[in-house]
């Protein structure tokens, strides 16, 4: 159940349940086709499944930073 928890907790979890929800709900009033929902749907699909990992962000943004710095000529990027 705590597996469960932390889940639905992510934000990518969040961000699909609502695009899923939203979506639904869209092709129930007629107010899109399946040519439309199919593409919002599987990226609901998509973000749900795909575990969230900041920390993967994290890193990124920390690497960036030190190649900006040292193709700039910095010195002391990120200590």
């Amino acid at each position: 159940m705590k597996q469960l928890s932390t889940w639905v907790r992510q934000p990518t979890t969040i961000a699909g349940i609502s695009a899923l929800f939203g979506t639904l709900v869209a092709l129930a009033l007629q107010q899109m086709g399946w040519a439309e929902a199919v593409p919002l749907l599987t990226g609901a699909a998509i973000s749900m499944i795909l575990p969230d990992n900041t920390a993967a962000k994290q890193q990124a943004v920390t690497v960036a930073a030190d190649i900006v710095q040292q193709v700039t000529g910095q010195q002391g990027a990120s200590k």
